[in-house]
């Protein structure tokens, strides 16, 4: 069994802006949410959150596709995160939804099978799935363009 470490790390740049980098590269400029005192026109953590779910989620349904032979066009993941705010002491995610756009290369009735079969196989081995288990819902959708 192989475990990975994955490291990111944030740097208070001005105010409450941070810088965020991953390798030491500066990918963002981020701040909390304005409803939590943030600036307006910066993405927020909730963000890449909800950037980063939205990439694994592609990343995975891309490399059971590629192992099922079934050629891609286009696809997009959209991942969309609740959050409650209880307090300080209380801030939960409540929710996330994927949603997974893909154009096939041939859209034929098999290729579309294909894809479902790959579309549920990713909801089965989704690592968020299988880290949270049933605290936070997940739910999935697929849309063949």
């Amino acid at each position: 069994m192989s475990e990975f470490v994955f490291e990111g790390r944030a740097a208070l740049s001005s105010g409450v802006k941070s810088k965020v980098f991953v390798d030491d590269r500066e990918i963002a400029t981020i701040s909390p949410p304005v409803e939590f005192g943030g600036e307006r026109g910066y993405p927020t953590p909730e963000n890449l959150f909800a950037a980063a779910l939205a990439s694994c989620m592609n990343t995975l349904f891309l490399l059971i596709a590629g192992n099922s032979k079934l050629g891609i066009q286009s696809l997009e993941t959209i991942a969309k995160v609740n959050m409650r705010v209880e307090g300080l002491e209380k801030i939960i995610f409540t929710k996330i939804d994927f949603t997974i756009n893909v154009k096939l290369l041939k859209d034929t009735k098999w290729e579309r099978e294909k894809a479902y079969s790959c579309f549920e196989m990713a909801q089965r081995i989704c690592p968020i799935r299988q880290s949270w288990g049933e605290g936070v819902p997940i739910t999935f959708h697929l849309n063949i363009l």
